[in-house]
């Protein structure tokens, strides 16, 4: 497995699906084609950080730049472009 953050390995998911997806079904999809290993009993809690940091919009104190990932309704998530 290649080294990549947890962010990559999200855009990695999106970009196969070519449609919104939950937090848990892109946590799945990483675990699946495993693309991430987790030290975590919360993959997902780790995953929904890491896109919420870097999603158009939301106001958090910890964003980070640059923007990849975009929230719809129903707690979906899209990249950016």
């Amino acid at each position: 497995m290649e080294n990549r953050t947890i962010a990559k390995a999200v855009i990695e998911v999106l970009q196969t699906s070519k449609k919104p997806m939950t937090v848990p079904e892109i946590t799945q999809a990483i675990l699946e084609q495993n693309l991430f290993t987790f030290n975590s009993k919360n993959p997902q809690g780790i995953v929904r950080g890491a896109i919420e940091r870097r999603c158009e919009g939301l106001a958090r104190k910890d964003t980070i730049e640059p923007k990849y990932f975009r929230k719809h309704e129903g707690r979906l998530y899209s990249l950016t472009s």
